[in-house]
This record gives C-alpha cells, sequence and structure tokens, in this order.
C-alpha cells in the first residue's frame, strides 16, 4: 500500500490507547513519527497550535492524576495559566496532539482525525 503522509503523533509512551490509535493510523495508511509528549519540551505558542479554535480548557486530561485527586483545578485558571501549566507539566494535555500536512489538533475526535481515518471510527479515551 503506498503510504499517505507521514503524522506527528504526540503521546505517551505507553499508554495502550496512544499504541492502538497509532495502528489505526498505521492501518489507514500513514508513517507515524511518534513524538514522547511527556519528554518533548514545547513552548507555549508552539503548544498552542495544537488547540486551533478548540477552547483549552476543553484540551486537558480529564484522566491526570493531580485532576482525579482534586489538587488542579483547572476551571480556576485562565487560558493562560492553564497554558503554562499545560507546558510545566504536559500530563495536563489531553493526548495525542497530531500534526500532518501544515494542520494541527488536540485529541482522537477532531476532524482531522476523521479525515485521516476516513470510514474508521476514531479510537479515544484512556481504558487505564
Amino acid at each position: 500500500m503506498k503510504t499517505k503522509g507521514i503524522v506527528s503523533f504526540y503521546g505517551k509512551i505507553g499508554c495502550k490507547t496512544n499504541e492502538r490509535q497509532v495502528e489505526q493510523l498505521k492501518e489507514a495508511g500513514y508513517v507515524i513519527q511518534f513524538i514522547d509528549l511527556l519528554s518533548r519540551e514545547l513552548e507555549p505558542a508552539e503548544l498552542q497550535n495544537f488547540f486551533n479554535d478548540l477552547n483549552i480548557h476543553d484540551c486537558v486530561n480529564e484522566r491526570a492524576p493531580e485532576l482525579k485527586s482534586g489538587e488542579f483545578k483547572p476551571e480556576n485558571l485562565s487560558a493562560e495559566d492553564l497554558l503554562e501549566a499545560m507546558v510545566k507539566n504536559p500530563v495536563l494535555i489531553k493526548r495525542p496532539l497530531i500534526f500532518f500536512r501544515g494542520e494541527f489538533t488536540c485529541g482522537f475526535n477532531q476532524p482531522l482525525i476523521q479525515r485521516l481515518l476516513g470510514e474508521r471510527p476514531p479510537i479515544e479515551g484512556c481504558q487505564n
């Protein structure tokens, strides 16, 4: 099968859902450049690119330990402060971040993912 292009996939090493999402993109004909989101230092402006027109509060990883424990409350932060918190602690970022041919997105339930996968329904959410 001819490759459809290279997808930059920012995910978490060891995340079973990210592994299944990568496989789904490969099966759809893409080459995956996997980037470990937790060890890759992103600048605020660089991270903001992935959020596009999304509300930054919708780009928070709801399964982050800090949210589950109640110690981190993103709803109490401005967009700028939340962006800084995500840069400092990338586990707070909803995964994956995707870059493909000039387009950025956050999460696996976005229009870009639907276009990449075609008829295949996207795998969402962490199973842990």
